[in-house]
């Protein structure tokens, strides 16, 4: 179970970098401007902090149920 965590935590990481990657690069080549990128980052890590709470609810979730059983 806690390995199983830690590779959805490691997957949320990667896609944020991927995202991050992107965002600056808009911005790079002007499609954005830096303001927008910075708020597009808050945005970013508002969903990652809420995608990893979900994660720790649903493991607590699990090992209540394991723990019962």
């Amino acid at each position: 179970l806690k390995q199983r965590t830690e590779d959805s935590r490691i997957k949320i990481r990667k896609i944020r970098e991927e995202a991050w990657d992107k965002i600056q690069k808009l911005e790079k080549d002007g499609e954005i401007r830096e303001d927008d990128k910075f708020r597009a980052k808050e945005e970013l890590q508002k969903l990652v902090d809420e995608y990893n709470k979900k994660i720790e609810e649903i493991e607590k979730k699990k090992e209540g149920e394991l723990l019962n059983s």
